[in-house]
């Protein structure tokens, strides 16, 4: 309540009361308060009046969305997230927009504006602690930043997107979540031997018997795809309707005004917001990803210890390499679990191996 806010509003309409909050009547409540409680209260108070609740706070969607959808049904209230996700890119309305006509096979994407800053500083040249740094002085990092740079973040945000999309509950999504960090710099120096750039990349995807599968991961790509040309705080989603090229909404993703940019635009929206797909639409259900896909893995150790290593974990390559102080590989297609047997292997080495899902085309190969 005492915070200097730098606005020309006076002091009297700000308050630490909770109990005093809830006494106003509103037709409108905004939630950005972020974390769990006393967000759950204000936006569930709200519904059951029959208000209509605008939040940013991806935390308490995927964490409580689909009882705060049904609170809003029971109360013919309305529930806005639109801000919860991407920033000013419109990934939430594009998709409900979506509902009901065409099913995405899949939805992919740069969810969190911190880490891509963050990557995009290191690519060109800061150290990670000068990166870091620059993001908390732009406002674009917490103190801590855990969640952005483990993938936590981009997960709870790719919970919802399934959820919109798909129809499975954030609580039940099985996501396969890897960490950038320890080995981010790293893995943005092996990239850049590769031509190459590493992006964390959130995706679910349609499989065969109305599956679903996600993750959250490294993954490098081509520097002059989309996703390579998104730097900095930008966030782009990328949805697959089965055209020639994807559906595509980009922006900023992280910092206050494209929050407020994002929570504005769910205020003065007319239409009134759906609370869940409906009950005519196709229900999926979450899987772990089956699908086999090619893995940069590096180690920190000598390249003959390491194409042992790789050998003995059943692994087929592609390529060997080595950059600055790791030995790598690139492999063949392969499941997540092969991968992660190699580098289980490479940390009872105390090799400190960082791994990646690669994308750059093979030699002759075009990658739509």
């Amino acid at each position: 309540m005492n915070r200097e806010r730098n606005l020309p509003l006076e002091a009297r309409l700000f308050t630490n009361s909770l109990e005093g909050f809830l006494g106003h009547d509103a037709d409108v409540v905004i939630e950005a308060v972020g974390g769990d409680e006393p967000a759950r209260t204000i936006v569930s108070d709200a519904l059951r009046r029959g208000k209509k609740a605008i939040t940013a706070n991806k935390e308490l969607v995927s964490s409580h969305g689909d009882a705060l959808s049904a609170l809003a049904t029971e109360n013919r209230a309305g529930l806005d997230f639109g801000a919860a996700v991407g920033g000013s890119a419109p990934v939430i309305s594009t998709l409900r927009d979506l509902v009901g006509a065409s099913t995405p096979l899949s939805v992919r994407g740069i969810l969190n504006g911190t880490s891509n800053y963050v990557i995009s500083l290191l690519e060109r040249g800061a150290s990670f602690e000068t990166a870091l740094a620059s993001a908390r002085e732009r406002g674009l990092a917490e103190a801590d930043c855990s969640r952005d740079l483990d993938g936590r973040d981009a997960a709870a945000k790719l919970a919802i997107i399934a959820w919109i999309t798909f129809g499975v509950r954030p609580a039940n999504l099985r996501i396969r979540r890897t960490s950038l960090v320890p080995g981010l710099e790293r893995l943005v120096k092996l990239a850049a031997a590769e031509d190459a750039r590493v992006r964390l990349i959130a995706e679910c995807t349609q499989l065969p018997g109305l599956h679903v599968a996600a993750s959250v991961e490294p993954v490098i790509v081509a520097s002059q795809s989309a996703f390579g040309r998104t730097t900095f705080e930008d966030n782009r989603v990328e949805v697959d309707l089965g055209w020639q090229s994807p559906l595509s909404v980009s922006g900023p993703g992280a910092g206050g005004r494209p929050t407020a940019a994002a929570l504005l635009s769910d205020l003065l929206r007319i239409s009134p917001p759906p609370n869940d797909r409906g009950t005519e639409a196709t229900q999926f259900f979450p899987v772990a990803d089956p699908r086999e896909h090619r893995w940069l893995i590096a180690a920190q150790i000598n390249p003959t210890s390491f194409e042992h290593a790789v050998t003995e974990s059943g692994l087929r390559s592609e390529r060997f390499f080595s950059a600055f102080d790791d030995a790598a590989v690139i492999t063949a297609p392969a499941s997540w679990s092969s991968a992660r047997r190699l580098t289980e292997a490479l940390e009872g080495l105390n090799a400190e191996p960082c791994i990646a899902r690669y994308e750059l085309a093979r030699e002759g190969e075009v990658l739509q």
